[in-house]
């Protein structure tokens, strides 16, 4: 099946963008409504990303050490969420970036929409330099201020750095408001971002059927989740070992750098992965949809009567 040979499947029936990809690793959009791979007796079939990683991922040119019968992903999204997921196509590769999510080395970003309006209490808010030294990819020349969640659940820490990015009028939602909202997870917890805005923040993010409380809440699922993991950034892990420095060192441009993708740490030690995507159509068209309905039926009558 695909480019792996010896795989008697057939395509799975949806699209698998690859945003990047080498001869040791690959990064993926997973769209939303398909699992990673399915456990004994779920019953997704073909609808995975396992199955489905063999037909877009091209196998490792021969000599590459250690290549994997199949590439597979190194962690999972939710079935709901959309968006980047790392996968490996070497044995190295596969045990680098599981460590590096160990380490929390990896740094993720989600985007999504809540239902309210979150409060931003000043003993929870936190500037650009107190996020980035928390471990979290955040740009310091920004002057935003971000919101620390950090609570214990399940006895296990878990920490999220958040911010506003957007709000949008909506005749459906909590204060008639829907907020944009950026996510940095420092841990990865189950369910964590999803548990954080409907517990701490008391603002579910749209069309979580399990979080939103039900009631009014109900009447914004039509859409599936609002949730993206847009952008990831990590240590490449393969060429920054003594053999891979010495291969990207030696690459033409275009391939060094991919399109920016690959990049060199500030103190030209590491080789850096910076991939992002573009949020799925459906969050802009929902938020125009909302907007204009808002517009549109909340207006004042105008008075017509004769005077």
């Amino acid at each position: 099946g695909g480019f792996y040979p010896g795989f008697q499947t057939q395509k799975p029936a949806f699209d698998l963008p690859v945003i990047y990809e080498d001869d040791h690793f690959a990064i993926v959009n997973k769209p939303a409504g398909v699992v990673c791979y399915s456990q004994r007796k779920q019953g997704h079939g073909l609808m995975t990303v396992r199955a489905a990683l063999p037909f877009v991922l091209k196998p490792p040119k021969r000599g590459t050490l250690a290549i994997i019968r199949r590439p597979v992903s190194v962690h999972r999204l939710d079935k709901p969420t959309s968006g980047l997921l790392l996968c490996a196509k070497t044995k190295p590769a596969m045990v680098e970036l599981t460590r590096q999510f160990v380490d929390r080395r990896i740094k993720k970003t989600y985007t999504a929409i809540v239902n309210g309006i979150p409060d931003e209490p000043t003993e929870t808010s936190i500037s650009p330099t107190d996020a980035l030294n928390l471990g979290v990819d955040v740009d310091t020349t920004e002057a935003d201020q971000w919101q620390k969640i950090e609570n214990v659940i399940d006895e296990k820490v878990h920490t999220t750095v958040w911010k506003p990015l957007e709000t949008i009028k909506s005749l459906k939602a909590n204060n008639e408001t829907l907020t944009l909202v950026e996510l940095k997870p420092k841990t990865g917890r189950y369910h964590q971002l999803r548990r954080h805005m409907s517990w701490v923040c008391e603002c579910p993010i749209v069309g979580d059927s399990t979080y939103d409380g039900g009631g009014d809440a109900m009447t914004l699922r039509g859409r599936g989740l609002f949730l993206c993991s847009n952008k990831v950034s990590l240590e490449h892990p393969y060429y920054n070992t003594e053999v891979g420095r010495l291969e990207w060192d030696a690459l033409p441009d275009d391939k060094k750098y991919a399109n920016g993708v690959l990049r060199l740490s500030q103190n030209g030690k590491v080789v850096e992965v910076h991939a992002s995507i573009d949020l799925p159509e459906k969050f802009q068209s929902f938020l125009r949809n909302e907007g204009n309905r808002f517009e549109k039926f909340s207006r004042e009558p105008e008075n017509d009567d004769e005077i």
